[in-house]
């Protein structure tokens, strides 16, 4: 653990730098390293920090201007008649009947209710928003570098509950089983087995048919990706360095003494976000080469391209093999992106969800955010997975319409 004012080693679990005194606080979601007590922004990697939180990327959206204060108001207890108007009375219970009455018959003999824009529950019609799908590579290495809440099958979307408890959801959305596994990330499936990092970012995984769970590295993972029977990981307790755990000899492996987050797979080359660059990775040759040269958050390959968050919060994307780069978009109002094989899905100044279709180049609002917390964001199969302050939900981005998939 490194001290964000003096950068020398502190031991771990220690509140306070042995060399200088200064308090330490949880860990930056983003990198992983210690930050001062109330820090806006980390040390080490410069993005916005959530006070008290110690899970990777969440977010906030900050409002131009605070729309939370209110004006001190003294209210005085207004005098009560205690005489009963027996007329009122009669008056009220006949129309509670009518009304109960007519609610009865509506129900008995209308259609099924159909999901409105602001739906904000689960109902029967919820397969009108979800289309259940195994997801792609590109949104599998999409959600990894957004702490990896989500997977899903063709059958079956595994996520933690509003608890923070791993669940096997049907395409329903219905809780079929309750693994009870607290603050699951990073989830990769394959086939029957769901890898993933527990509590502790312990390599771990879930055989999702039987329940049984077990950790199969004792070390501290961040952006763990399952790639041909093998996970590959950033090592915390190493210099955030690149480590490969093979599932069949049960060894791991260091391949790169560098500091590296997020990473995507084409063919025998890995593309890595690195601290101050987007590195390539040969696994045959263990050669390297740097991409883009510049300090970026999270990258997700599609179709020759790396796209990526600049330090000053615009999208942009560099072609791997010109190694060309160019600013898409600069009214971003969070540091974080996802995308699909057909778009890619980002939050604008207004607190927006924007759907930027990479064929036409046409931008979609998609979702408007309730609250000023963003605290997740995954995509499965073109269909959007957000957590609005404490709500998950469940977005179709083809028709805009979404559901709460957690009832509180």
């Amino acid at each position: 653990m490194i001290c964000p004012s003096c950068h020398r080693q502190v031991p771990e679990g220690a509140h306070f730098c042995p060399h200088c005194g200064t308090p330490i606080d949880d860990k930056c979601p983003h990198c992983g390293h210690q930050n001062i007590p109330n820090a806006k922004f980390c040390a080490f990697c410069g993005r916005p920090l959530l006070a008290g939180t110690t899970r990777r990327p969440q977010g906030s959206f900050t409002p131009t201007e605070d729309i939370y204060q209110e004006e001190e108001k003294t209210y005085e207890p207004e005098k009560v008649s205690r005489k009963v108007n027996w007329k009122v009375v009669l008056i009220s219970v006949l129309v509670l009947i009518l009304a109960t009455t007519g609610a009865q018959y509506y129900l008995k003999h209308s259609k099924s209710i159909k999901f409105s824009d602001a739906s904000s529950s689960v109902s029967e019609e919820i397969n009108s928003i979800v289309k259940l799908k195994k997801t792609t590579d590109i949104e599998q290495y999409s959600n990894l570098s957004n702490d990896g809440m989500v997977a899903a099958d063709d059958h079956y979307i595994y996520m933690s509950n509003a608890n923070n408890e791993l669940v096997k959801l049907d395409k329903k959305m219905n809780v079929i089983k309750n693994y009870g596994i607290k603050q699951a990330t990073y989830l990769n499936l394959a086939g029957e087995k769901l890898y993933y990092t527990d509590s502790n970012h312990h390599i771990s995984v879930l055989d999702t048919k039987t329940g049984k769970h077990e950790i199969l590295q004792n070390v501290e993972a961040f952006y763990m990706t399952y790639h041909d029977n093998k996970l590959y990981y950033q090592n915390d307790d190493d210099n955030e360095s690149l480590y490969v755990y093979d599932l069949s000899t049960k060894a791991s492996t260091k391949l790169l003494e560098e500091h590296i987050y997020n990473m995507n797979f084409v063919g025998d080359t890995i593309y890595l976000t690195g601290k101050s660059s987007i590195i390539s990775y040969n696994m045959t040759t263990k050669a390297t080469d740097t991409i883009y040269n510049e300090k970026v958050y999270g990258s997700v390959y599609n179709d020759g391209y790396l796209y990526f968050i600049t330090d000053r919060q615009s999208l942009g994307r560099v072609s791997v093999k010109s190694k060309e780069s160019q600013i898409i978009l600069t009214d971003m109002g969070y540091s974080m992106f996802v995308m699909s094989d057909e778009a890619i899905y980002y939050v604008g100044t207004d607190a927006k969800m924007y759907r930027l279709d990479l064929s036409t180049k046409k931008t979609t609002a998609v979702y408007q955010f309730q609250s000023h917390r963003i605290n997740g964001m995954q995509i499965v199969n073109d269909q959007l997975y957000i957590k609005d302050n404490q709500d998950w939900k469940v977005v179709n981005t083809s028709n805009t319409k979404y559901a709460v998939i957690f009832e509180n």
